[in-house]
């Protein structure tokens, strides 16, 4: 994963994210429990790829997303999963220069 300055922009976080998105897809395939989460990513990846509202909007409703599903679908995520959901979530985090 590409560390992304503080001040990168949408596309940037965008493409970022898709990255993730597709990683995380690619280890929960075959997991019939995680299934609402991999509905979830695949509808948020395609999101990120239209850009139809903002890339920032996106990623926010995404992190409330995933955090409801995992729990009330009781989904048990593996540390190296953890850690990609992790950095999904960095990825809303805009710090602005004042």
């Amino acid at each position: 994963m590409i560390k992304l300055k503080w001040f990168s922009g949408g596309n940037d976080r965008a493409d970022q994210a898709i990255t993730i998105i597709t990683e995380l897809l690619t280890d929960l395939n075959g997991d019939s429990k995680s299934e609402p989460l991999q509905r979830l990513l695949k509808d948020y990846k395609n999101e990120l790829e239209l850009k139809e509202s903002s890339v920032p909007y996106i990623l926010s409703r995404m992190n409330i997303a995933i955090s409801n599903v995992t729990l009330k679908n009781s989904i048990v995520l593996s540390k190296d999963q953890s850690e990609k959901i992790n950095h999904l979530t960095k990825l809303s985090n805009i710090r602005y220069g004042y």
